[in-house]
């Protein structure tokens, strides 16, 4: 831990100049008064003491990676409900006490009781509100001391921790702002809520703390959620890995057993036993399709950033229209791709072609012989689209609505291809979809943003 000998002289003169100025911005407040002919209000005085050691006791989180001081809640209302000279002084002496009590270093208590107390003064020359203003003086007036207070609080606050980090300020002030402005407006406007209600209803002053128990339920419900992404995102991780180790162990030996099957299966090789060759030849290149796939959807899901480049949509229906033209003709199936319109994108050359690739390969299962799977690249309000038909069967209208969810088997595969298509394009920032009709087949269509 650092002590202020060893602060460099920039942060010295921060941490003994910010109280300075708080003293003389409460020396100036006080010139406001020190009296006040609501008797009540005085409660205010250890009233905010409490708060503040509460709010410093049990902060709130209100998102996943924020926890916020509701010590400026008791302070901004001293501030806005005592006298001038009086507020300021007990929002920042409570500061100083709860920062005593919890064994703050010097310089910390220094820095946070001067931050408070230049900004309370602030507040209490601007908005104290009473009987005197009308309705809507006493808002705006408590409005603008509300706003002044956290943007004087963050403004001050940023400052020490700029100079100790040696982070440009306005980097660290707009970042802060970024993280904190929700909460900050959110309890500026308890405390005017509250300032305002006290001068004609005192009674219903207390009423927005309501909110308090609120926050924090909704603090629970979001560590419960953190917590459940957190495991969720660990079963993840878990799955990836294991497919993707999984699929490189059984390659070797698959790719053996698939050189030794090649040469069982010379020609003169009949009967029972070529049969049960081929067969096996058939199933061994059907798992290798299928460790393909796991490690396409592994790779898919991995956040690693996208190898883009400008990729000519037709170059590539074209490359895929000839690495399946062979698989297609065992199957009799014509595999085409016909001409449309010029269209570029910015995307992963081999990701977004292993998608096509996968609904090509579904396409050509599901047609029958004589028919013809056509590949077409056309433009869209999206930007630029590659449109995959077949002859087929049709999909059923049950399962359309998880048609592109991993694992969803039918007659026509494993269930990878459609997955891997749509989370690889979904990463390109398009869209996949289908149009299908019983009987008369199917069109994907892969929409993506224009380059």
């Amino acid at each position: 831990m650092r002590t202020f000998e060893t602060f460099p002289p920039s942060l010295k003169a921060v941490v003994v100049g910010v109280p300075a100025l708080g003293l003389v911005m409460a020396a100036i407040a006080a010139t406001g008064g020190f009296s006040t002919p609501v008797t009540w209000r005085w409660a205010l005085v250890p009233g905010c003491l409490a708060g503040v050691f509460l709010a410093e006791r049990y902060p709130v989180k209100i998102g996943p990676e924020q926890k916020v001081n509701l010590g400026a809640l008791p302070c901004l209302v001293a501030a806005l409900l005592l006298p001038p000279g009086v507020g300021p002084a007990t929002a920042a002496l409570s500061v100083l006490a709860v920062g005593a009590v919890n064994r703050r270093t010097p310089a910390e208590m220094a820095l946070n009781t001067g931050n408070t107390l230049i900004a309370s003064s602030i507040a209490a020359l601007v908005g104290p509100v009473g009987r005197e203003m009308d309705v809507v003086g006493q808002e705006l007036r408590a409005t603008a001391a509300g706003v002044l207070y956290i943007t004087v609080n963050l403004a001050v606050a940023v400052l020490p921790a700029a100079l100790h980090s040696g982070t440009p300020y306005w980097t660290l002030w707009k970042q802060v702002a970024g993280a904190t402005w929700p909460a900050s407006i959110a309890l500026a406007a308890a405390a005017v809520s509250i300032a305002v209600l006290a001068v004609d209803t005192p009674v219903a002053a207390p009423l927005p703390l309501i909110v308090l128990p609120l926050i924090y339920r909704m603090n629970l419900a979001i560590e419960a959620q953190a917590r459940a992404n957190d495991q969720l995102a660990g079963v993840l991780s878990a799955q990836r890995r294991f497919l993707t180790d999984v699929s490189h162990q059984v390659a070797t030996p698959l790719a053996t057993i698939m050189t030794n099957l090649s040469i069982l299966s010379r020609p003169g090789r009949g009967g029972a036993a070529g049969d049960a060759v081929a067969d096996s030849v058939a199933e061994a290149e059907r798992m290798k399709r299928m460790l393909s796939r796991l490690r396409a959807l592994a790779h898919a899901d991995e956040d690693v950033p996208l190898r883009k480049e400008l990729v000519d949509l037709a170059e590539l229906t074209a490359d895929v229209v000839r690495a399946y033209t062979a698989q297609a003709a065992t199957s009799g199936v014509g595999l085409v791709a016909e001409p449309g319109a010029a269209a570029s994108v910015s995307a992963d050359k081999d990701l977004l072609r292993e998608a096509v690739a996968n609904l090509v390969d579904n396409a050509v299962r599901v047609s029958p012989r004589g028919a013809q799977v056509k590949l077409q690249v056309q433009r869209s309000s999206a930007g630029s689209a590659i449109t995959v038909s077949d002859s087929g069967p049709g999909i059923e209208a049950e399962r359309l609505p998880r048609l592109f969810e991993r694992f969803q088997r039918s007659d026509s595969g494993s269930g990878l291809g459609l997955a891997i298509a749509r989370r690889v394009v979904e990463r390109h920032g398009g869209t996949i979809s289908v149009s299908t009709r019983q009987g008369r087949g199917s069109t994907f269509t892969i929409e993506l943003p224009a380059s």
